[in-house]
């Protein structure tokens, strides 16, 4: 079994660019005109929405996809789907590209996308985003490469992007059974050194207020009882 993850740490960053940024954005967009304003309800009601799934996968096992010669199972941001590969009817990298005045290319961003029979027309797509896998693009397009060939196709992947030949080659011949998580960020470790942190101040906290002498004062004065004689 092939087992390509999610980046923890891209899954928390967009997560929380959707859950706390793109609102901010979508009232800056709310004053620049009627669709300004669709963007902006867009922006202020989707990104949060959006940001569920992300965030709740951030404490998940960051499986994306899994594969062998029998079936491929998908974890998209959203409900998983496992499939025969006689079910899979096409795989292939969709590029979104944002333009601004219409013909100037600023960014594109790269998903895989896989489809299948089903659904109400006969046929389905799920889409993973490339900028949340935890591999690199000719990583990507390896693995993309053995699943058309599991599915009966010649390996050639629609629309994959372009990669280094020598890029490519290294990663069509190693080893294929899991693309481990490259992210660097682990929640565990983070909590286990705040605690450590905490306790370690805690403790210089206490041995400073121990080393420092105590401040004499005068014990509290006593009404006496009767007249004061001359």
């Amino acid at each position: 079994m092939t087992t390509l993850y999610y980046s923890r740490g891209k899954l928390i960053f967009s997560g929380a660019f959707l859950l706390i940024l793109a609102p901010v954005l979508g009232l800056f967009s709310l004053f620049a005109g009627p669709v300004g304003m669709i963007i902006g309800v867009i922006l202020i009601v989707g990104g949060p929405l959006m940001s569920i799934g992300r965030l709740g996968r951030v404490f998940s096992d960051l499986k994306a996809i899994e594969y062998d010669e029998r079936q491929i199972h998908l974890h998209p941001i959203g409900a998983s789907r496992r499939l025969n590969w006689r079910e899979v009817t096409g795989i292939e990298v969709h590029t979104l590209t944002q333009y601004i005045y219409g013909f100037i290319p600023v960014s594109r961003q790269h998903s895989i996308r896989i489809t299948h029979t089903g659904g109400v027309l006969g046929k389905a797509k799920i889409t993973i985003p490339f900028n949340l896998l935890a591999m690199d693009k000719a990583t990507v397009i390896a693995r993309l490469t053995d699943m058309e060939k599991l599915r009966g196709g010649d390996g050639f992947v629609g629309g994959a992007a372009r990669v280094s030949k020598a890029a490519l080659t290294r990663a069509m011949n190693a080893p294929r059974e899991e693309i481990e998580s490259a992210s660097d960020f682990d929640a565990d470790a983070v909590m286990a050194r705040y605690l450590a942190q905490r306790e370690a101040n805690l403790k210089a906290e206490a041995e400073a207020q121990a080393q420092t002498p105590a401040t004499p004062q005068m014990p509290p004065r006593v009404a006496g009882f009767g007249r004061k004689r001359a």
